[in-house]
Formats: C-alpha cells, structure tokens, sequence
C-alpha cells in the first residue's frame, strides 16, 4: 500500500527537495520524490510506502510521522530561506528604515531569531514549533500543501512572533541609537567647557552613595551639587543622573573612581564614554577607598 502528499511551491523546490532527501536518509523513509513543473511553480509528489497492516490505526500513525518529517522540512525551508527575505520586507514595509540602516537591523534581528536556547528567548525553538503545528493541520485537511498560499495565508501566528521579535529589535535599535547620540552630545558638551578641575576622585560607597573629592582629596560634593539647577524637572532626575551632571559640570581633565558598590554599571559605563581616555579605577586601597 502507498500514500502520497503533494507540495507545491514556486521558489523552494530546491531547499524542500534537498531537505526530503536528507530525511529520507536519515531517517530510511520509504520515500520516493517525483518534481514536475507547471509553469513558474512545482508540484513535488511524495510517495510513502506502507506496509500491509492488519489495522488501519497502524497505518494512520505511520502516516501522521511521514507528515511529521514532511512539516520539518517545510518547516525549515521557511525558517532558512524565507524568513530573511520576510523581515527585510518587514523593516523596509512598515519601518521606513534607510537601506543601510536596514541592513544592520536586519543582521540583529536574525541573530535574535536564531539565539540558542539556552539563551534567553529561544525564538528559534517556538518559531519551528508553530510552524511544525500548523502544517501538519493543513496536511491533514488538503491533499496539497502550497508553501506560498500557507504562508500568506495561514501562517499568521508564526508570522505573528517573527513580528514581535522583529519590533523588539528595532525598538532596542532605536535606543541604542539614541543613547549613541546622547553621549555625542554629552562629549560635545564636555570638551566645550572649561575644567572646573584638573583631577576628580568619584567613591561610590557600598551603599551606592557618592561622594566627589578634589586633587588634594578634600570632599567637594556639596559644593558641585549645589551649583546644580535642575528647574521644575528636579523630581525627575536619579540619584544617578545627579552623579552624571555634577561629573559634566564639573569637567576634569582626569576621572579617577573609586567604586566599594556593584550597581550603577550603566552610569559608570557612560561616565566612562563621555570622558573617553580620562577615566580610571583605583585599585590602590587608597585614603579615599578607605573612606568609603
């Protein structure tokens, strides 16, 4: 006895076929493939052999695994070729994003989708899964499989993730684009005032208080953060965003930090950006070290 399910496809022919026959290897499907084109697209035949059972609930089950590989390899055909091809459009369509800037976006968004699972978010693992789910549904329903009607569609819940992984990264773009602009534009600010100071030594105690000494290791907190004026906005600002403002007012030439706390790895991390080449930590358990 035999079964056989049709695919068909205009672009992928070579990607399902390859993939059928790697399966076909590996796993000893009794599998014959026949490909015949009509023209621009192509009916790809497969052929299962079943043995002679005595049930036919053996049958069904045999024939719910060849449909099983066969949504694997469809499955991946859609993940390795034309999801690439589908962000793209996604980052152009809705995004408006500049060719060049697409292209970086498109790289991140990739690396995104593809993360191993031990990371974070295994998009890659969910993606497969959904595929895998809904084609077997359409097997079961239709004698013939058309990957490109699948995916305009029905495959709305796998492109439904790839749409949400898709804005997580450009929205993480964007942020990262700004915060690149925001240190420009502190650099700038910085390398326009005049030093207030040739030193200035930053602890940052065990509690995440800080404390702003001169060269001479005197404290001078006070004295920089009440030059502050922050106007009506003074509610919205951080403890951090203080350290910020009174290090840019104060504009050294030299920054040395003496950290005894383990937060504030953002904030030290722009310090040390807009003071590019001008920072340093001591690890000398100086006076100031012991102080904090």
């Amino acid at each position: 006895m035999e079964h056989s399910v049709q695919l068909g496809t205009q672009y992928y022919r070579e990607s399902i076929c390859q993939r059928l026959r790697e399966l076909r290897d590996q796993e000893a499907l009794p599998m014959i493939i026949y490909e015949h084109q009509q023209g621009k697209r192509w009916l790809i035949d497969c052929e299962f052999q079943l043995p002679a059972q005595e049930y036919d609930g053996e049958q069904d089950t045999l024939k719910r695994i060849h449909s099983y590989y066969l949504a694997n390899a469809l499955a991946e055909t859609i993940l390795n070729q034309w999801e690439k091809d589908h962000v793209r459009w996604l980052l152009k369509r809705k995004y408006q994003l500049e060719k060049e800037e697409a292209e970086q976006v498109l790289t991140k968004a990739l690396e995104y989708l593809n993360q191993r699972p031990s990371e974070r978010k295994s998009y890659s693992i969910n993606r497969k899964t959904t595929l895998v789910n809904q084609i077997i549904t359409c097997l079961d329903t239709q004698p013939l499989f058309d990957i490109e009607g699948f995916l305009r569609f029905r495959a709305q819940a796998y492109k439904e993730e790839v749409k949400k992984a898709v804005s997580y990264v450009v929205d993480e773009h964007v942020l990262e684009k700004e915060y690149v602009e925001f240190i420009e534009l502190l650099k700038h600010f910085v390398d326009s005032q005049n030093p207030r100071l040739d030193t200035l030594h930053v602890g940052i105690t065990s509690e995440g208080n800080f404390h702003l000494y001169n060269e001479e290791g005197k404290k001078v907190t006070n004295q920089y953060i009440d030059d502050l004026s922050f106007g009506n906005e003074v509610n919205e600002f951080s403890y951090e965003d203080m350290l910020v403002s009174a290090i840019i007012a104060v504009a050294p030439r030299r920054i040395v930090l003496h950290i005894r706390y383990n937060g504030y790895k953002d904030t030290l991390q722009t310090i040390v950006k807009v003071f590019d080449g001008r920072v340093s930590y001591c690890n000398d358990g100086c006076f100031i070290c012991e102080e904090i």
